[in-house]
């Protein structure tokens, strides 16, 4: 059994040490992440492909001439709440349950079926759990470092989503500079089957963009553990 003794979450950390602990364990077990939410993640994918389909095909262009937007900005909330449930389970499936798992045995296993896993209940507890978790490391102190590790893993997400994500920018430029074309009364210069590209293009990019934003749970849980560790040494010592 492979074991993650060295970046257990059970001491306090600098800020440096956040960071590279929590990347270096996403890393180390990336492949059972994967395993653990591709389903999920997939969901998550199909979502924000149908999303900025309908968004550059269809709210776009009355954006774009000033028309009534409704009822398409309607559709399109519905389409972004859906898209916040989708991220918010694949986040609970591929970093929150394992990292749960980590937490209590320094152990993170492979999922026992192909489909992943649906931490159905720890999904619904994590609706009021996580914002006590966030809070409770506010209140003991540690809002600096949270604040820090948070830019931190903007600036590499924001790299990583430049540098991995650019079919999906360039498809969105070419969009935009369309739609203004088109509102200035300009030719339509797209092909016609921009939107069947729009939405493999994006949906594409959303997965990968999934597993580029999971990585930033990890530092987070480690500066969370150390609060909780901190806090376990506050009660030995007022127990002796």
């Amino acid at each position: 059994m492979e074991n993650d003794s060295q970046l257990s979450a059970h001491r306090q950390r600098s800020l440096q040490a956040v960071m590279a602990d929590g990347l270096r364990l996403y890393a180390r077990h990336f492949s059972k992440f994967v395993r653990s939410s591709w389903l999920q993640a997939t969901v998550y994918a199909i979502v924000a492909g149908i999303a900025m389909t309908y968004f550059f095909g269809s709210l776009l262009p009355l954006i774009a001439t000033d028309k009534a937007l409704m009822p398409e900005s309607a559709l399109w909330g519905g389409l972004l709440l859906l898209f916040l449930v989708a991220a918010y389970v694949f986040a609970c499936a591929g970093g929150v349950s394992p990292l749960r798992e980590h937490w209590d045995t320094d152990h993170i296993s492979r999922p026992k079926h192909w489909w992943g896993c649906w931490p159905w209940r720890l999904t619904l507890k994590g609706i009021t759990t996580l914002p006590r978790m966030f809070w409770q490391t506010i209140r003991h102190g540690h809002i600096g470092q949270l604040v820090a590790a948070a830019l931190i893993m903007l600036l590499l997400v924001a790299v990583a989503t430049l540098l991995l994500l650019m079919p999906a920018i360039i498809l969105a430029t070419a969009n935009i500079e369309a739609q203004a074309g088109i509102a200035a009364g300009d030719a339509i210069d797209l092909p016609e089957q921009i939107g069947m590209l729009n939405f493999l293009t994006f949906t594409l990019c959303s997965f990968l963009q999934a597993y580029i934003h999971l990585a930033t749970l990890f530092p987070l849980y480690y500066i969370w553990g150390g609060t909780k560790s901190g806090q376990h040494t506050e009660n030995q010592l007022e127990t002796k």
